[in-house]
């Protein structure tokens, strides 16, 4: 996965390309350019563009689920949106099909996140950090083999970053220990 960020995206596209995030088997970035689809084009061999529109130029089935290639969460509509909040909690959004959007909340169930969490939601609790969200929903618990039905409150969306230094922009985040850290860290003793 590294390899194709560093040795395909970033040679292609130098300062045009940015990593969002990444997870253990995933990486989402914000790439500029004029038509990335036609760039796809000339480098299919990276991609599993399966889940395209079948009328699309870049269709295909050759690389269909082969380990190492790389498909789009969106298939062939590209994401207007990005709102990632804390690991594992992120969301896509697809102007066009409410289908295509995709939505991540670790924790909560995703028949929950499906039906009642929204892009905007997301986009609440990033632009307000104090802002969160609650969700409620009933699933079922096993205590001494005896099986019952529980309600479960749980925090659904919340944009506090505890593995992360988060700027005063409230949206770009270092490392705890960057260097940068510590020159803001020796500014504010002198002040």
């Amino acid at each position: 996965m590294y390899k194709f960020y560093y040795d395909h995206l970033k040679v292609k596209y130098p300062d045009r390309c940015s990593l969002l995030f990444t997870d253990t088997d995933s990486l989402c970035c914000e790439i500029h350019t004029d038509d990335l689809y036609s760039d796809m084009g000339a480098s299919l061999d990276h991609y599993d563009t399966s889940n395209f529109a079948q009328d699309h130029p870049q269709y295909s089935t050759t690389n269909r689920r082969v380990l190492g290639k790389f498909n789009s969460e969106t298939g062939s509509d590209a994401p207007s949106e990005f709102v990632g909040l804390r690991a594992k909690m992120y969301s896509l959004y697809v102007p066009r099909t409410l289908i295509k959007c995709h939505k991540k909340a670790k924790g909560i169930q995703k028949h929950y996140v499906r039906n009642r969490v929204r892009h905007q939601h997301f986009v609440e609790v990033l632009r307000n950090a104090r802002s969160t969200t609650m969700s409620t929903f009933r699933t079922f618990r096993s205590t001494n083999h005896v099986v019952s039905t529980v309600e479960i409150t749980k925090l659904c969306l919340c944009a506090f970053h505890d593995k992360r230094y988060i700027l005063d922009d409230g949206v770009h985040t270092l490392a705890y220990g960057h260097f940068s850290l510590n020159a803001r860290v020796n500014c504010y003793c002198f002040v």
